[in-house]
């Protein structure tokens, strides 16, 4: 049987759109997958103030191996760092928003950063894809992104879903397989931590900075005194 919207009736079938469906027959949504992107306010401030941190931690801290291809990638503790301070409260509180949304319960347990690292991405440098296991948020804010420099990819968390592609006329968020950001400094981008995602090569001639992290949760100080534990 060819069906087709061409007139808004089946070829064969016969079977006619309703007039008032130009968009189609929308469906109801689940099993959404979030994903939250904002600009921090005040950004060049904050990020020549991180740029300045960069050297030290080069000098001081050895490089790490984890989805990056090239690159340096500092260990994953930057969130205790002092000199750090302002950038991890945005992100927590940001963080904190996101949950909030989700409904997470804030009554017996507590948002934490878990890690939170920061990565130096030269000429052809880029991320395989992939997730961030043992956390519920993970993210990425941009420092220093040269034009070209490579943009966040991420994908459909369905693994059924590409058995199959069909055509489409253009994408929005129901036919997708990627969507992908445009690394913008001050852009803070957060998003679900089992959802998998790349970075492409930077194909300019200059460092792409930036500050990727995890968030994790714990009992609340409250719910443990409730519970007879310090």
């Amino acid at each position: 049987m060819q069906i087709t919207n061409r007139g808004r009736r089946s070829e064969l079938a016969g079977i006619s759109a309703p007039k008032d469906a130009a968009d189609g027959f929308a469906p109801e949504s689940w099993f959404q997958t979030p994903v939250w992107a904002r600009k921090v306010v005040d950004h060049q401030r904050i990020n020549a103030h991180i740029l300045t941190v960069v050297p030290r931690l080069e000098v001081t801290a050895n490089a790490v191996s984890r989805s990056n291809v090239g690159g340096w990638h500092s260990h994953d503790q930057l969130h205790l760092r002092e000199d750090l301070s302002e950038i991890t409260r945005i992100i927590g509180t940001t963080c904190a928003s996101c949950a909030t949304y989700l409904e997470f319960d804030f009554d017996h347990f507590d948002l934490v950063i878990t890690h939170m690292w920061l990565n130096k991405n030269g000429p052809g440098d880029f991320n395989r894809a992939h997730i961030h296991p043992n956390a519920i948020l993970s993210g990425a804010y941009y420092v220093q992104t040269p034009e070209r420099g490579g943009n966040i990819e991420l994908y459909d968390p369905v693994p059924a879903r590409p058995m199959i592609l069909y055509p489409i006329k253009r994408r929005k968020p129901a036919n997708s397989q990627t969507v992908e950001y445009k690394s913008e400094e001050g852009l803070l981008l957060i998003f679900p931590s089992w959802l998998q995602h790349s970075v492409q090569p930077n194909r300019s001639g200059d460092f792409r900075i930036s500050i990727s992290f995890n968030i994790g949760f714990q009992q609340a100080k409250s719910a443990r005194t409730r519970d007879g534990r310090s």
